[in-house]
């Protein structure tokens, strides 16, 4: 069963005046099926493959010249073979004018990008694609229940195909994660070392990131989870939130809060594999607010670089703050129906942030409509968009 991603279309408009488009993102968030349903005519292949990776690496020219009679190309997992970049900005320059015509996909984004702007700057769109949203499941037809999305997560194929247990796709994602992904990037001679640093990490998800703790609990040192932390963002497993930084009277923290891509993997990390598990679990509150958080990742008209949060050094905090079309948004995610509005920040930081600002309740409220009340706003991030 296809379910439609929100990017389809932008893609598919954006291939009509570039050369060349890079989808990134976490493996199996869906970049391969989504190029070849907007572009079902294009040739493929993939560098997934040793063989064929090494081929178009070691002889990039060669390996581009099979697709010489081609309309459209699609190379998937192009990071696999740096030294194509080279080659493709060869190829484009010569036909500056034959837009859409290579379609690139990759996974380990931060390394990507530096090939990127190295070899293709002003030559190719990039777009990243998040694991599915809410929206995206309401408008396929997917009604489920808070807690399902919660601990199922958003991974395309789990929702394709039901009968696909959960706990089966985690664990296999997972040690694929760590036996391929984690070995390409650095080398690691534990891997149980690594996978401990994960699962500390799932203990923490919405918390200020604290090398030190992180270092005593799982046994390496603070600079080995300094680098492992990267690694995790640098794939795409987990983000790392950046604090607010405006000229504000008030002193804030600098640490970031870490959070991971899918709400999914984080609930297999804890072990819950049901509504009752989420319901009962110690951090249900921490995967509510990491579930806001990718909601907001998902959001098109949300740019991820101009969402942070906010923090003083007297821990008045708020949850989400967004700069998006010339207003500040607050938002406080809260997992209960009716949060208590004494723990509500609205009224200590509104007055702190300059310019025009919007206060947000994410909570779990049943009402199928945003609620609109003096102070802010309340929505549920399942039935309807946040912003």
């Amino acid at each position: 069963m296809w379910i439609s991603r929100n990017l389809e279309t932008t893609i598919a408009r954006t291939s009509e005046t570039r050369p060349a488009l890079l989808v990134t993102g976490v493996r199996q968030s869906g970049k391969t099926s989504l190029l070849k349903k907007v572009f079902p005519d294009a040739a493929y292949i993939s560098l997934d493959k040793l063989l064929v990776a090494r081929n178009a690496e070691e002889n990039p020219t060669h390996f581009l010249e099979q697709f010489d009679d081609a309309d459209q190309v699609i190379i998937d997992e192009i990071q696999y073979a740096p030294n194509l970049f080279r080659e493709l900005k060869i190829k484009i320059d010569d036909q500056r004018n034959r837009f859409g015509r290579w379609i690139l996909t990759g996974s380990q984004k931060f390394e990507l990008m530096e090939h990127v702007s190295e070899s293709l700057a002003g030559r190719i769109a990039i777009f990243h694609l998040e694991t599915l949203s809410a929206t995206e499941l309401r408008d396929s037809g997917f009604f489920t229940d808070v807690n399902q999305i919660l601990w199922r997560g958003g991974y395309p194929e789990l929702w394709a195909y039901e009968h696909i247990f959960s706990e089966q796709f985690y664990d296999d994602y997972i040690q694929t994660y760590l036996e391929r992904d984690v070995r390409q990037i650095i080398n690691v001679t534990n891997l149980r070392d690594f996978q401990r640093l994960i699962r500390a990490c799932a203990m923490r998800t919405g918390q200020l990131v604290n090398f030190s703790n992180l270092a005593k609990e799982t046994g390496i040192s603070a600079n080995t989870v300094k680098s492992w932390l990267c690694v995790l963002e640098t794939s795409g497993l987990i983000v790392l939130l950046q604090p607010y930084s405006a000229n504000v009277k008030k002193r804030l923290v600098k640490a970031p809060k870490l959070y991971f891509s899918d709400t999914g993997i984080l609930c297999r990390l804890l072990n819950i594999r049901n509504d009752q598990e989420l319901n009962d679990h110690i951090h249900e509150g921490n995967i509510w607010e990491n579930f806001v958080f990718t909601e907001l990742l998902k959001n098109p008209d949300i740019n991820r670089n101009h969402l942070f949060f906010y923090r003083d050094q007297n821990n008045v905090e708020i949850d989400f703050l967004i700069e998006v079309k010339g207003r500040t948004l607050l938002v406080e995610a809260k997992s209960s129906e009716h949060p208590d509005p004494s723990k509500l920040n609205f009224r200590k930081v509104r007055p702190v942030i300059k310019g025009k600002t919007h206060c947000i309740l994410a909570c779990r409220q049943k009402e199928g409509f945003r609620i609109s009340l003096k102070d802010h706003d309340i929505v549920n991030p399942v039935t309807m968009a946040v912003v």
